[in-house]
């Protein structure tokens, strides 16, 4: 008898289920809030199994599907009982790498990432240069449609574990929100900021790479409670003994809320918890500000040694708009030292011992250096 094909599931969630099922109405696990901003649309009671999903998004095989299903199982129970048992992983042991895997993997599987570079990829025939008088080379659009195939995102999302060794160096701790005010989720949950490189009012180069100086991440795992990780060299988050933060003020949780509305593509999701009149409020809030992952280009006159001053040269900077709303947070203060970092450069801005740079933009020099007229 010829066995059955395994029949591969239609609906992929770039969010997974079980992360979801922290954000139920009453813990059901079944049912979640959902607005979505596009259509100004509150619904109180939407199916989990229909929200934060795309039919055959990893694909028709099935491998890359089974490779998340594995990273999820895996992963699970540790996110389980940051909120159930406010117990984190032990710093530099293996549920810490899989805590970061499973981080960085849910940025890297968003829809939002590979919108970014068909975007880029739109853009970058159009792009002119005033440098070299024309428009700039289009010989990497081969390669940002490359990223997007099916090949593309199995090799982005292996590469997750790589990019999550870049993140050990960073402190973690949860914060606890005793507050009315619940936290809410998106479609694009981690949140990546950076304080420092806000405050230094700093444009060379992306404000959230996962290797720079001053990274924060934040990631809601209930409406109680938030897992934050940062830098030990520009933050201090509570008192050095606490692993749980109790933070006690709203509009500290509605910033850290309106960063899920800045960072998402349409949807943010909720429990009962969180009422139309609270989403409504914290949507006319975000109103404000720019949201994120916006994909520009920008051309850059480049320096040249001055024994070949008859030549010039230009950069492409490919990149995403930032998350910056001036974040103040309870109990989330700089380190008197912080202030002494000097940023003279791009390579100023990355943590000591990163392998992994330029994140979240692409710099590409045209090659070879364009004679001057």
């Amino acid at each position: 008898m010829t066995p059955q094909k395994k029949q591969i599931p239609k609906n992929h969630h770039f969010v997974p289920q079980f992360f979801q099922r922290f954000f139920s109405n009453e813990n059901n696990g079944k049912t979640i809030g959902m607005f979505n901003t596009q259509l100004n649309l509150f619904k109180s009671n939407v199916p989990i199994s229909s929200q934060l999903s795309s039919d055959y998004f990893y694909g028709k095989d099935g491998n890359l599907e089974n490779w998340l299903s594995k990273l999820e199982t895996d992963s699970s129970p540790i996110f389980r009982e940051m909120w159930k048992k406010e117990k984190l992983p032990i710093v530099q042991s293996p549920g810490h790498s899989k805590m970061l895997h499973f981080m960085v993997a849910l940025d890297l599987r968003n829809p939002i990432h590979f919108k970014i570079l068909n975007n880029l990829e739109q853009k970058l025939p159009t792009t002119k240069s005033k440098i070299s008088e024309g428009n700039v080379p289009t010989d990497m659009v081969s390669g940002l449609k490359e990223y997007q195939t099916y090949q593309g995102k199995l090799n982005s999302l292996k590469s997750s574990e790589i990019l999550a060794s870049d993140l050990l160096d960073l402190k973690y701790k949860l914060i606890r929100n005793t507050t009315s005010n619940p936290f809410i989720i998106s479609d694009n949950p981690l949140i990546l900021y950076n304080q420092f490189l806000e405050k230094r009012n700093w444009k060379f180069g992306s404000q959230r790479d996962f290797g720079l100086k001053g990274l924060q991440l934040f990631l809601p795992l209930n409406d109680s409670y938030m897992l934050a990780v940062y830098d030990p060299n520009i933050y201090k988050l509570g008192t050095k003994k606490e692993q749980v933060v109790i933070i006690n003020d709203k509009n500290s949780v509605d910033q850290l809320n309106v960063l899920q509305f800045l960072n998402s593509e349409t949807t943010v999701n909720f429990n009962h918890k969180a009422s139309e009149h609270y989403i409504n409020t914290l949507y006319e809030r975000s109103k404000k500000y720019k949201k994120a992952n916006d994909a520009f280009i920008n051309v850059h006159k480049m320096n040249v040694p001055k024994e070949r001053d008859n030549l010039i040269a230009q950069m492409i900077e490919m990149g995403v708009s930032d998350l910056n709303i001036k974040l103040t947070l309870q109990k989330l203060n700089f380190i008197s030292k912080s202030s002494t970092i000097k940023l003279k450069s791009l390579e100023d801005q990355y943590r000591k011992n990163v392998k992994f740079k330029a994140y979240t933009k692409i710099v590409y020099t045209i090659t070879p250096i364009i004679k001057k007229l």
